[in-house]
């Protein structure tokens, strides 16, 4: 028995109720058993009963805390003072205006981030990583700051928090155009990183977010990118820091050589599975059994939920047995964002009326936009209360619930491995907000297993390495490869052409095998693409067979119905989504295809006909220059701020409005980004809302949030 506790729990025998009294005792006894984790979960429940009741923490309870080292969940006012002091010793500066107090291994891993030490992560999405970045940034104050993230969303996510806490000392980048601070923060995925990668001399540390994705068994399309980007940054990085949730083991491999691995299973929250599944009878069929379940969780009104769909006509049918189960929400804010859905997007889309009832979308067919804007509404009380998605959710945004409903146990037309079926029941509970979160499985999901993160190195990855320094440790075989690549991209090119395009960064960040596949059909014909020429001009008919080539070889699925909206939408800054829908419908483009095309467009499209023009460039140097029209394709053909902006949670119908009102110059392309943000900073909320006019409530809204993440 440890003596101190056990006296401290006959001290309080007489102030308690039975039933807290007997589960301090039995908490006690999990400790004295070393059992801590179970102890830990204890407490939390604990912790979560006495929220219910508003009951505040007597010194026992904060001693308990405190003894399981969740110490940012004890109250100093009602500890005693030797547990006061553990608490004060943990507290830390993380940026904001008064310390915060971290929970035993968060204090673990700073620790060891601040002696230098590089170390690869694995911890429970609810460990609360970012409090630890942002610790280090407050205390080190490194010059260069890199963190990798999978998605756009959860850059601008990343930028908002970081902007608030060192907008004024750093200058935080998340496009591919920015100019370098002194002391620079910069956020992105990893296809931006090439942009800075010659600028770049020094990274005091680089951080990869969600770094299992450099395995392609969990992102096939990006994980070679990925990896290319780990090694690129990685030579110039001092200290490196990757994290992954739920990882039980990582092999030795190149790419973390160098670093510790520190698997940690510290949780924050406790998840609770209601295994739904076992009480469907023999007599009704499963798609029966769920939707009338759903239905009996949706009217129950059991709190904030996310809703795991698996594919987009899952969405579709969770979502209309949710619109015919609920009520309208009868929310000034939700009807406000059902008009401005309906003015801007069109009432058509099935989002205008479906908010109504508090139920959101998210996936990765959605405009940047809508996203941010739901995960904002779902984060308010009065807000969106149901949120259906695809593992988009647990991908692209930090966002938690309650409760988590897993609907299906597809990802697509795969199963969901163990991995990924963790990663989305972690999103029930929040630290400070949900102490307990519910998953409610309405199919069994699958077996429980280990997770071993097995990285390898793909051929195309070797490839793109530079041989004379290529930053991972390479064997005899892998030597070869790469002057073998070397050699046959000479052989086709020329020695001299090529050598000139190798180090360009667009080049360099081209999956090997395509930019083989372009440079042969470029040297086999000079006039492909066909109607190369007409790029130039703005004829957008002559366009489609230059078009059609380009996807082709991009491997763009649904060629005819790309090809037609990139003609159409090619107007789009002169045009609203309406206008653009009723053109495009005609042709079967939905729109959800409408959002899913003109991401296609706007990198995978451009960046394979960048790599077009280089290539022709240097081949035939009487080829004209289409840098014009790649560049309006990679901004969604809207002016680059515009199309920037939205990133920054600023859609592009309100950029226009205020455009329009000459308060602000968003057609001129020469213009950075940040020197816009500064200019929106000076205006100031009020003299914006004075001076740019047809803003309406939501829009307002829109801008408030706006001007909340740029500091």
């Amino acid at each position: 028995m440890l003596n101190g506790l056990y006296h401290v729990l006959k001290h309080y025998e007489k102030m308690l109720n039975d039933d807290i009294f007997t589960r301090c005792s039995e908490i006690n006894d999990k400790l004295n058993e070393g059992c801590v984790s179970e102890a830990r979960a204890m407490v939390i429940k604990l912790l979560d009963c006495l929220e219910k009741d508003n009951d505040s923490y007597m010194p026992l309870i904060n001693h308990l805390v405190r003894e399981v080292g969740l110490y940012p969940y004890m109250n100093p006012e009602t500890s005693n003072w030797e547990d006061r002091f553990a608490y004060e010793a943990f507290k830390t500066d993380i940026g904001e205006d008064k310390k915060y107090a971290l929970h035993l291994d968060q204090s673990l891993v700073l620790k060891r981030l601040l002696l230098g030490d590089s170390i690869a992560v694995s911890a429970p999405t609810s460990f609360g990583k970012s409090f630890i970045i942002d610790a280090y940034i407050a205390i080190k104050r490194p010059n260069i700051v890199v963190d990798i993230v999978p998605t756009v969303a959860l850059a601008d996510e990343t930028r908002r928090r970081l902007t608030h806490k060192f907008g004024d000392e750093y200058k935080i980048i998340t496009t591919t155009d920015a100019t370098v601070a002194e002391k620079s923060i910069f956020v992105y995925p990893q296809e931006r990183a090439f942009a800075y990668i010659q600028i770049l001399e020094v990274i005091d540390i680089l951080i990869v977010d969600e770094f299992y994705k450099a395995s392609a068994k969990y992102d096939d399309s990006r994980s070679s990118t990925l990896l290319n980007t780990m090694i690129e940054l990685g030579k110039k990085a001092k200290q490196r820091y990757y994290l992954a949730p739920n990882i039980s083991e990582l092999p030795d491999n190149v790419f973390t050589e160098g670093m510790e691995f520190l698997k940690l299973d510290f949780k924050t929250v406790v998840t609770q599975a209601c295994k739904m599944y076992r009480k469907k009878t023999q007599d009704v069929d499963m798609d029966t059994f769920k939707r009338e379940t759903l239905r009996q969780l949706a009217c129950q009104d059991i709190g904030k939920t996310l809703i795991y769909a698996g594919t987009y006509p899952n969405i579709s049918t969770v979502c209309d047995i949710l619109k015919d189960s609920l009520p309208e929400r009868n929310s000034k804010i939700l009807n406000a964002f059902s008009e401005w859905i309906a003015k801007n997007y069109g009432s058509h889309y099935r989002l205008h009326s479906l908010v109504k009832k508090g139920i959101g979308i998210h996936n990765g067919q959605m405009h940047r936009s809508l996203s941010q804007l739901q995960v904002k509404l779902f984060e308010r009380e009065d807000g969106l209360m149901n949120m259906v998605s695809t593992s988009s959710i647990i991908e692209g945004v930090n966002t938690q619930a309650k409760n988590v409903i897993l609907w299906s146990v597809k990802n697509g037309t795969s199963s969901i491995d163990y991995f990924t079926y963790r990663n989305i029941i972690g999103r029930a509970g929040r630290m400070f907000r949900y102490f307990v979160g519910k998953v409610y499985l309405l199919e069994m999901p699958p077996e429980t297993e280990t997770t071993t993160l097995e990285l390898e190195f793909p051929d195309d990855v070797v490839c793109s390495l530079d041989g004379n320094n290529p930053g991972v440790r390479l064997n005899n075989q892998q030597f070869l490869l790469i002057k073998s690549y070397h050699d046959e991209m000479a052989a086709l090119l020329g020695p001299d052409i090529w050598s000139k395009l190798y180090n360009n960064p667009q080049i360099k960040s081209c999956n090997p095998t395509l930019l083989k596949a372009i440079a042969s059909k470029i040297m086999q014909d000079s006039n492909w693409p066909r109607n190369y020429d007409a790029l130039i001009h703005r004829k957008t008919w002559d366009w489609r067979p230059a078009i059609e080539d380009v996807i082709d070889i991009a491997d763009i699925r649904r060629k005819g119905q790309v090809k037609t909206y990139a003609c159409i939408a090619s107007n789009g800054w002169s045009m609203t989504i309406p206008n653009i829908y009723e053109q495009v419908c005609k042709y079967g483009i939905t729109m959800e295809d409408m959002f899913d095309f003109e991401r296609k467009i706007s990198y995978n499209f451009a960046s394979t006909l960048s790599i077009i023009n280089l290539i022709k460039q240097a081949v035939y140097p009487n080829t004209p220059d289409i840098s014009d029209f790649i560049h309006r394709a990679s901004n969604a053909f809207l002016p680059k701020l515009v199309f920037q902006l939205e990133e920054y949670g600023l859609p592009r119908m309100i950029s226009k409005k205020i455009h329009c009102s000459g308060i602000i110059n968003l057609e001129d392309d020469s213009t950075e980004i940040s020197s816009v943000i500064e200019k929106f900073k000076e205006i100031g909320l009020d003299n914006l809302f004075e001076t740019v006019k047809g803003l309406d409530d939501f829009d307002k809204f829109i801008i408030k949030y706006f001007y909340q993440g740029i500091g």
